[in-house]
């Protein structure tokens, strides 16, 4: 009897130990409260994330544009498209994307010089001439008050040689253009009065090559501009055109620096060159004071586009961009006015504001061969949308049951989609926060012999 005793305590002890280890092991890698959502409850999380409440009806507009959009200024979500995707040539209305690139890139004193390049565009003008010296935070406002031309191109130059100048050597030297005729990169900008077309031309590029970086990295894959001033041209990559989806998705972005709205909502500026000489500029966009709530705008027009807009609404709870491409010819001047009233109109008395989703959800999901059996990710979002009462809202939680370790943290493994209309419009990923190990053998062993200490435990206490 008190061999068998002995024996037990042994045993009881050995259990002991290894628990002790495997539990140290187990705690190092990760620690979760274990919170299991079945399939079941998945439909019903789905189901209590569609209170959404339907806003009265209206009829799709009649618009005068070949080329529309009307899209929320939050999410770039697309509420309205009249062959929004068509790429199109879209005049001035590009220099939104020239003053934001320059806005982002040049240093606020730079003073700039203009060529002789510059000197030469066609109307509309500054009339700058050869040589004339500026402070370019001067310039933004001709180029978007008044739209000159001459104006868009001496800002490109010069922003493209200070962005060379912000540059190392390595990296000017494996541009793809021969700059050799640039001696100095100090920022003094003087040297361009004495520049070729061509040199002009090569600095122009070096710019717009940055207005098209910029326009991809908000997504606008369809968007290729050639020229800063949006007067009609081709390059071996295509016609310069976006779409009215994608001008829109720029003009949401541009919105948001506040020196961009500063200029844009100017009425009137005066300004001298660095001889003296006074230049005044009033705003041309009219919509500014036609309709309440307008934050920024540009007109634009070309042969090949014909008359262009792109503006942008706000209030206290709505954000809306409207854009208009191909909206008329001359003697129909007006129209992109009347336009971007009845697609505003449309918004306000289709669109409500909804919250989709504001909610924090927790998931536990099993981790197969790991040394921990559960994860939880958690997501704490908020997302909202404009709603009109036909509008299709899904909530989809694309959560796998269990999950195959080693899992690291920052691992995506899952997602939570919404869905309006049948798209995608907003993904947020599931991410995993901790390490979770793969058992090795070991542990495999050291859950062995726990169950066949606990057996044999069991069997001498019998």
């Amino acid at each position: 009897m008190r061999s068998r005793k002995y024996i037990l305590s042994i045993l009881l002890t050995f259990t002991i130990i290894i628990k002790c280890i495997s539990f140290t092991q187990i705690s190092t890698y990760a620690s979760y409260v274990p919170v299991k959502y079945s399939s079941e409850l998945y439909a019903e999380l789905n189901a209590s994330d569609k209170n959404i409440t339907a806003s009265a009806s209206t009829s799709p507009p009649t618009l005068h544009a070949r080329y529309a959009a009307l899209i929320d200024g939050d999410n770039n979500r697309l509420l309205y498209g009249k062959e929004a995707d068509v790429k199109a040539p879209n005049a001035s209305t590009t220099k939104i994307m020239t003053l934001i690139t320059a806005l982002e890139i040049c240093g606020d004193d730079y003073v700039a010089t203009t060529s002789a390049y510059a000197a030469a565009m066609p109307d509309v003008q500054l009339n700058a001439v050869r040589g004339e010296r500026f402070h370019i935070q001067d310039l933004y406002y001709s180029l978007m008050l008044k739209s000159h031309n001459d104006t868009a191109v001496i800002i490109a130059e010069n922003t493209a040689y200070y962005y060379l100048c912000t540059l190392s050597d390595k990296d000017r030297n494996e541009l793809l253009y021969d700059t050799a005729f640039i001696n100095s990169y100090n920022s003094d900008s003087s040297f361009i009065k004495d520049i070729s077309k061509e040199q002009s031309r090569i600095l122009v590029r070096i710019f717009t090559d940055l207005m098209n970086k910029k326009a991809l990295e908000l997504g606008c894959t369809n968007t290729h501009f050639v020229t800063p001033n949006g007067l009609d041209a081709t390059d071996e990559y295509g016609v310069h055109s976006t779409t009215a989806y994608e001008l829109g998705v720029m003009m949401s972005y541009c919105i948001k620096n506040s020196h961009f709205l500063d200029i844009t909502q100017t009425q009137s500026y005066t300004f001298h060159n660095l001889s003296n000489k006074e230049y005044s500029v009033t705003n041309a966009n009219a919509f500014l004071s036609m309709y309440n709530n307008i934050i920024s705008g540009k007109t634009g027009f070309t042969a090949d586009a014909g008359y262009c807009y792109v503006c942008a609404y706000k209030d206290d709870e709505h954000t809306y961009i409207v854009t208009l491409l191909a909206c008329g010819w001359p003697n129909n001047k007006t129209y992109k006015w009347t336009d971007s009233k009845v697609l505003l109109d449309y918004a306000k008395n289709s669109f409500t504001k909804q919250n989709i989703f504001n909610d924090r959800k927790t998931f536990n999901i099993c981790v197969t061969d790991g040394k921990c059996k559960n994860i939880n990710v958690s997501i704490d979002e908020n997302y909202s949308a404009y709603i009109k009462d036909d509008d299709s809202v899904d909530i989809e939680y694309n959560i796998p049951e269990s999950i195959k370790a080693p899992v690291k943290s920052g691992d995506v493994i899952g997602s939570v989609d919404i869905i309006i209309n049948g798209e995608n419009v907003k993904q947020y990923p599931l991410i995993c926060s901790n390490d979770v190990n793969k058992r090795s053998c070991l542990d495999n062993i050291s859950d062995f012999i726990q169950h066949l200490l606990s057996f044999l435990c069991i069997s001498v206490i019998k």
